[in-house]
Parts: C-alpha cells; sequence; structure tokens
C-alpha cells in the first residue's frame, strides 16, 4: 500500500511539473479535433512555406510560353497561369508571402494592443479616456477604408500592407487587453507591488504584460486568418503586394478571377489555399480561446 502511495504521489509531482504549454498541448489533442486538425493544417503549410525552394519544381517567376494556360499534368499538377507559370509552384510560394504578411503584422498588432491595452488600463482617469477616444476615432471608419486611405498615400509593396494591417489589427485588439488589463490591475499582488515602491513601468512589464498574455495569443492566431483575407481584399482592390510576387490573395483576384472562364484552375487552387488558411486559423484560435481561458476550460 505504501508502494502504491508513493507511486501516486510520483505521479502527482509528474503531472505538476509539466510546462503549461505542454498541458494545453494534451488536452488540444484529448478535447479539440477541429482545433486540433487547424493546427495539423497550419504546420503543413508553414512547413511548405519554409521549405518551398525544395518542393516547388519551377521558379515562381519561371515562364514557359509552350505551357499557357495548360491543364493538370505531371509537368503542372495544378495547371498553368496564362503565362505558363506552374500554379502548384506559386501557390507553395504564395504560402510564403501570404503567411509572412500574417505572421509579422498579428506580432506588430500584438504589441500595438499590449502598448494602449495595459497603459490605458492602469493608469485610468485622463489616460484612458486620451487612449480609448484616439480608439473611438479610428474604429469611427470601417477598416478597409483607413486600408486603402493609408496605402494610397504610401503606395502598396509587401512591408507597408504589413505594418498597416499589423497597426490596425493591434488597435482594434486594444480594448480587448484593456478589458483584461483591469482585472489584473484589481489583484492584490498588484497592490502589494505598489507598496514595495515599484515603478508604473515595472509593474505593467512584470506583472500586467506577462498576465494578459494569453489573451494576446488567441487574439493573434485569430487574427492571422482576418489578416491573410484582409491581404487578398486589397489585392483585389489593386493595393496587394504588387506583382510578381505570389501572395493567394493576388493569384485569386489579379489573375484567377480574369481568367475563370478559360482556366478555372487558376481561381479554384488560391481559392482553396487560402480558404483552409482561414479555418485552419480560426479553428486553432477557438480552440485556444477555450484551453487558456479558466472561465471556459470547462466547455465542451
Amino acid at each position: 500500500m505504501r508502494e502504491a502511495g508513493e507511486t501516486v504521489g510520483i505521479q502527482g509531482v509528474w503531472k505538476r511539473r509539466l510546462p503549461w504549454w505542454v498541458e494545453v498541448l494534451v488536452r488540444l489533442v484529448r478535447t479539440k479535433p477541429l482545433g486540433l486538425a487547424g493546427a495539423v493544417i497550419l504546420l503543413l503549410m508553414v512547413m511548405a512555406a519554409i521549405f518551398a525552394d525544395l518542393i516547388a519544381p519551377y521558379g515562381y517567376a519561371q515562364i514557359i510560353p509552350a505551357d499557357r494556360f495548360a491543364g493538370y499534368s505531371k509537368a503542372h499538377w495544378l495547371g498553368a497561369d496564362q503565362l505558363g507559370r506552374d500554379l502548384f509552384t506559386r501557390i507553395v510560394y504564395g504560402a510564403r508571402i501570404s503567411l509572412s504578411i500574417g505572421f509579422a503584422a498579428v506580432l506588430i498588432a500584438s504589441v500595438v494592443s499590449l502598448l494602449i491595452g495595459v497603459p490605458s488600463a492602469y493608469f485610468g482617469g485622463r489616460t484612458d479616456i486620451f487612449l480609448q477616444r484616439l480608439v473611438d476615432a479610428w474604429m469611427a471608419f470601417p477598416g478597409l477604408l483607413i486600408l486603402l486611405t493609408v496605402l494610397s498615400l504610401t503606395g502598396p509593396g509587401l512591408v507597408q500592407i504589413t505594418i498597416v494591417l499589423g497597426v490596425s489589427s493591434g488597435i482594434a485588439n486594444s480594448r480587448v487587453v484593456r478589458g483584461v488589463a483591469l482585472s489584473i490591475k484589481e489583484n492584490q499582488y498588484i497592490e502589494a507591488a505598489r507598496a514595495l515602491g515599484a515603478s508604473p513601468l515595472r509593474i505593467m512589464l512584470a506583472h500586467m504584460v506577462p498576465n494578459t498574455m494569453a489573451t494576446v495569443i488567441v487574439l493573434a492566431t485569430i487574427g492571422l486568418g482576418t489578416v491573410i483575407l484582409t491581404e487578398a481584399s486589397l489585392s483585389f482592390l489593386g493595393y496587394g503586394v504588387p506583382p510578381p510576387t505570389p501572395t493567394w490573395g493576388g493569384m485569386l483576384s489579379l489573375e484567377g478571377l480574369r481568367y475563370m472562364y478559360d482556366a478555372p484552375w487558376m481561381a479554384i487552387w488560391p481559392g482553396v489555399a487560402l480558404s483552409l488558411a482561414v479555418f485552419a486559423f480560426n479553428m486553432f484560435g477557438d480552440a485556444l480561446r477555450d484551453l487558456l481561458d479558466p472561465r471556459l476550460r470547462g466547455a465542451g
């Protein structure tokens, strides 16, 4: 009986010592099949983007005039476009560009949301009113209209699009971060840190920011799909990444829809890739929200 008790005790200690991300991963596998499917799809897309040079049989700008509008074949698994460029190659390289825009934009958005939301919650008063009125002014206009206005001044480009999408998403997310930070501000350890003479900057960086990271991670994961979809909308309106650099949105809007009747595969496959990415990010982000939010951990 003593050995059994010791075994149970050891197992309990082992479970308590698991890193938080391992526990989240285990719960994801056990309880969130759609979230797990989204994670697998995202992993495959990221791997394809990283190893595009090894996977793609051609260069993304390589033109083969004899293969213009070529259908499915051993040479072109998903067909070719109006210039004879391999569609599979451009979709794989498009994953690299689209995902790069998405990840960089949500990184910027996370920083912006923390820079606005945490100080707004901590200081309150005039600081909170000032920052929230700026957010209200930004949110009063349609997001796409603001993006088009800024890009019309700066010109379309990979860096410009990434920064504009990141800042826009961060301002919108700052309200959620502020709400979480307001609840954290009321905890006793914040009062204890103040009593010990900790500066506001130290309190925000050491106590408030780390405790809002679960929310920021969820917002970033769900926001990735939104950013990629918004980039596709900008490409459709002529403000996307300039050709010949491939993005899924650009392939769908600039080339696919134009030749929809002559070569439908030019629109179908970029659309499939875009839809899969948005689905995967949304499913994975929704699962992470349920797993990281203590109020939702017991929900199915």
